[in-house]
């Protein structure tokens, strides 16, 4: 049974939230404390925490104090923000600890659904250890190079929120940060956002600024392995983001697609942070060896897991976690249609097939690629067509 805990200075909210998540308490063992003395001593039990629900402001102590101890201490633990004030500098603040952020008052439907939904993410590694690890992260490396371009960007007068988005499109670890603040319900956007161009102009660029600066994207406290080039996997998932949009033109999710697409490597990224002189032994061996999935799994996860578990707590749309988690796919997962999985992973086939200067060295070939990938995916084009295509879109413009 899973353990979640709930923090909130007021009674009458935590005996709202009691009552109404009631019929949960055969799914859940739910525990109410007032205070964050009482909420790190329910930490020191034998059964783990794995979701923490708390207010952000609290008589005694912020909620954000309080998400700091228990990433430090229980970093398994899923850290969901409630809030019913808008105090813009807390809230920022709050981005790089929490996992998700709610607005009070908040639907008991709202809350049962982010808490199930952050309990299947959880459920993606099955490691505590390794879910220990990457719940401590509050941030992905980014390409130095890019930090400069997006400085320079937001010096300009002139900026506006198109050039400012194309700096970020091309850096993905700054469009998953990016995202899930807009995203956050602190914001109170009232429809998900997954077109970076929309976030800049919803946030302003003062306030990603802000972010770009304050919320450790741009750390270098710790080490990238030397096989993971960075400017090399940024020109990669620009190339695949590109041609998995082509690919889902005319369908409902083609911005979803170009997103999960540019995201789809992030997971190395979350692995660089924790796994750096592993992952370094795993992507020089990969390239001539076995293939990058099958090493990873010494380490007890593979990237796209990695990178779908993070995306997945932060709070991105389902199809994009899935495609992310899964974008290698299986020889025994066939589809009738093409849909957003389908889409990155033939996106992909089809940039090592055309652009093979495109893939990192640690990068294996589909092993279906060819018409048997199309037939797989679910695609109506024959992969002659998906390769003519992918080609003559990387052309224009280059890979960028």
């Amino acid at each position: 049974m899973k353990r979640v805990l709930f923090v909130d200075d007021e009674p009458g909210i935590l005996d709202a939230i009691r009552a109404s998540l009631r019929k949960r308490r055969n799914e859940w063992d739910m525990h109410f404390v007032s205070n964050a003395g009482d909420a790190l001593a329910q930490l020191g039990r034998d059964s783990p925490v794995d979701v923490l629900v708390s207010d952000l402001r609290m008589a005694g102590g912020d909620g954000a104090t309080l998400m700091e101890q228990v990433r430090a201490r229980s970093p398994t633990t899923v850290r969901i923000m409630l809030s019913g004030y808008a105090d813009e500098r807390l809230a920022l603040r709050t981005v790089s600890l929490a996992h998700r952020f709610l607005l009070k008052p908040c639907a008991t439907s709202v809350l049962e659904l982010t808490i199930d939904r952050c309990l299947v993410v959880q459920a993606l590694i099955g490691s505590a250890a390794v879910r220990a690890k990457l719940g401590g992260l509050g941030a992905l490396p980014s390409v130095p190079a890019t930090f400069a371009r997006l400085q320079s960007a937001l010096a300009d007068p002139a900026a506006d929120a198109k050039t400012v988005a194309r700096v970020i499109e091309s850096d993905p670890a700054i469009v998953a940060k990016i995202l899930q603040v807009v995203n956050s319900a602190f914001f109170r956007l009232p429809r998900r956002v997954e077109r970076i161009e929309q976030a800049v102009s919803y946030l302003g660029l003062p306030a990603i600024m802000s972010l770009t600066l304050c919320a450790e994207i741009f750390s270098d406290a710790n080490p990238l392995p030397k096989a993971l080039d960075l400017g090399q996997l940024q020109a990669h998932a620009m190339a695949v983001a590109r041609t998995a949009r082509m690919l889902a033109s005319g369908r409902l999710f083609s911005d979803e697609a170009f997103l999960a697409a540019l995201l789809h490597d992030v997971g190395l990224l979350v692995m660089a942070r924790v796994y750096c002189e592993p992952l370094q032994r795993v992507l020089s061996a990969a390239g001539t060896g076995p293939g990058l999935i099958a090493m990873e799994q010494e380490l007890g996860i593979d990237h796209a897991t990695a990178g779908g578990y993070l995306l997945g707590l932060w709070g991105c749309g389902y199809g994009v976690v899935d495609a992310v988690a899964h974008h290698h796919g299986r020889d025994d997962e066939c589809h009738a249609e093409l849909d957003m999985r389908g889409c990155v992973r033939l996106a992909e086939a089809a940039v090592g097939a055309v652009r093979p200067d495109l893939m990192p060295p640690y990068e294996m070939p589909d092993p279906l690629a060819g018409p048997e990938l199309c037939r797989c995916v679910g695609s109506k084009e024959s992969w002659d067509r998906v390769c003519a295509r992918t080609g003559a879109g990387l052309a224009v413009g280059g890979a960028l």
